[in-house]
């Protein structure tokens, strides 16, 4: 027993006192709102069953309603459940939580609303603050705090604090240290990511994982690290100091005393980089997106002396502002971001991005053009062989040999525009029964799309199997007639071009994708795939079925489209022209 402890106890048991202090200061800050993430979190489809049988009984009804829908992202229905409850908008300590409901849901005007009659208690100044903070205006989160909570008690008024100070001005301190080390030959690369595999599995993971797997067998060595408290910040207590993954390892920053504000965090995440760097003895530094990343990196990178290479993965503060209104884009935290994002990119040796879209971004937010490398996402492993057959494919996975299928392989969020392929489905499938809909993937908009499925009379021609393994999802694109790409029109959408199209295509499956600039720089309108207007039904419905009822053309594009593929966007070629740059 005593040897299993020794082995357990640097991070299991440091982990779970992490983990108790953490839930501990939520719940002492409001109890209400941590349990509704934390159940939005964890909820899963038998457990939506259950609750949904005690909203139907008549003792429950009232307590389980709006906890129902929250959890299956009905915005609709929480709407519902909060404005049927309106007297207890008067109640100081129930008219709280409504409101914290309303936030979660993103009902922005439904808290406001609420919180405009409710009387002023600890609870509801606190649900004002969460409201203006969920909003971008840090001021104004920090002004109500003050005034009607005070002094530093409030956790909540400490972290809104901490935040500000991180998205103005705030830089780490990392004392210089002395490097006794050179660079002689092949670089050696400590990549610095917000997730990874195993725990997450995103493009984001994938290209991560992709790239460092393909440098090293471009003769590169490569070590990886994670944020501070990652994966026990996502729920995994056992994790411990390393996770070995293709050969390449990857180290967690896991303190033995987390700090929870964002200041701290990033503290934290320096003095534990600067002991690894100090163990490994990189000859360059890498990391990506947000701004909080860089600012980590940037401070060990001046106190070893080190040269450094900020990856530009997305627009970080278009993405936060999708799902905001569109004063978002006026806020504190937007502005703040984006001038956190264009200071860490200028100060960076280098800076790599996914296409030109985002370089000329970057170009006019004042980056030298000559220091920016575009690096797009790519494809390998099962990807680089010939695709297999649509038959053996379908069998392999359970799906209908006889049907065509169309759909998508993607993270189930708002942006992606997911909602059009149910609607497609249902005006296409009135002429062709044998239509059927694949959406692979998981996130916040799978309920929502297999409930409004259900509402259009379409679900039983849906299928929607959830996340999958990293090689079960090239089954799934084998498996497609046609590829779907619906992307809402907006400034996030715009700007990044996305990995699972490259997939599709080097699947040789024929694409139909929104016309967006960064989709236009991947996909050629009659030469590689279809464009599309976003959000335009007829147009959507009419590209599947020229797909469909035209198989030589998209045999044609199909093939097209793997070439381009396997001639310009494979990992091998993306990380030979990484490891050029590491050189220069």
């Amino acid at each position: 027993m005593i040897p299993i402890l020794a082995v357990l106890y640097p991070f299991t048991i440091r982990n779970l006192l992490n983990a108790s202090h953490l839930v501990i200061q939520n719940l002492a800050d409001d109890p209400q709102y941590f349990c509704l993430q934390v159940a939005r979190k964890f909820a899963t489809s038998s457990h939506l069953r259950i609750l949904r049988r005690l909203e139907n009984s008549s003792f429950a009804s009232s307590k389980f309603g709006g906890f129902t829908a929250l959890l299956s992202e009905d915005r609709g229905a929480v709407a519902e459940h909060v404005e049927n409850h309106y007297k207890l908008w008067r109640h100081p300590t129930k008219a709280a939580r409504l409101a914290d409901t309303a936030i979660a849901t993103q009902l922005w005007d439904l808290a406001k609303r609420i919180l405009e009659v409710a009387p002023t208690t600890r609870s509801t100044v606190k649900s004002k603050a969460r409201l203006e903070y969920a909003l971008g205006n840090f001021d104004e989160a920090i002004k109500i705090l003050e005034t009607n909570v005070g002094g530093s008690a409030s956790r909540q008024l400490r972290h809104y604090r901490s935040e500000r100070e991180v998205f103005e001005s705030w830089e780490p301190v990392l004392e210089s240290k002395k490097r006794d080390w050179k660079r002689n030959g092949n670089p050696v690369v400590l990549y610095v990511a917000t997730n990874s595999l195993p725990f997450t599995s995103s493009g984001y993971t994938q290209r991560t994982h992709s790239l460092l797997t393909t440098l090293q067998e471009n003769g590169v060595a490569v070590h990886a690290a994670t944020r501070v408290g990652y994966p026990l910040s996502i729920g995994h207590i056992l994790a411990g100091a390393h996770s070995e993954i293709d050969g390449i390892t990857y180290h967690r920053l896991l303190p033995s005393f987390m700090k929870f504000d964002a200041a701290g965090k990033i503290q934290q995440q320096v003095q534990m980089l600067a002991e690894l760097v100090q163990e490994l003895k990189p000859t360059v530094l890498h990391t990506t997106t947000d701004f909080t990343n860089a600012l980590a990196v940037r401070a060990v990178a001046r106190a070893f002396d080190l040269p450094w290479v900020y990856e530009v993965r997305g627009q970080l503060a278009d993405t936060w502002a999708s799902t905001r209104p569109t004063t978002a884009q006026n806020s504190q935290r937007y502005r703040q971001f984006k001038l956190r994002e264009a200071e860490m990119a200028a100060s960076a040796d280098a800076v790599m991005t996914l296409g030109e879209t985002m370089r000329r971004n970057l170009v006019d937010s004042g980056i030298a053009t000559n220091n920016i490398t575009v690096i797009p996402n790519g494809v390998g492993r099962n990807y680089l062989q010939l695709p297999p057959g649509k038959k053996e494919t379908r069998l392999a996975l359970g799906l209908d040999v006889e049907a065509e299928y169309f759909g998508t392989i993607s993270s189930l969020v708002d942006y992606e525009g997911l909602e059009i392929l149910v609607r497609t489905l249902a005006k296409v499938s009135e002429s062709r029964p044998n239509l059927r809909l694949l959406i692979v993937g998981d996130g916040v908009e799978r309920e929502p799309l297999m409930r409004l499925a259900r509402d259009l009379d379409v679900a039983h021609l849906c299928n929607f199997p959830g996340r999958v393994p990293r090689d079960d999802a090239a089954l799934y694109h084998a498996a497609l007639d046609v590829f779907a790409l619906p992307r809402k029109d907006l400034p996030v959408t715009r700007d990044v071009t996305p990995l699972k199209p490259v997939e599709a295509m080097a699947s040789g499956v024929p694409v139909l994708a929104s016309k967006l600039p960064a989709v236009e720089e991947l996909v050629l309108h009659q030469e590689n795939g279809l464009l599309v207007s976003p959000n335009d039904l007829a147009q959507w419905c009419e590209g599947l079925e020229l797909l469909l009822d035209d198989p030589s053309l998209s045999r044609r594009l199909g093939q097209s489209a793997r070439k381009y593929v396997m001639e310009s966007r494979t990992w091998r070629a993306c990380s030979l022209k990484l490891k050029h740059n590491y050189s220069r």
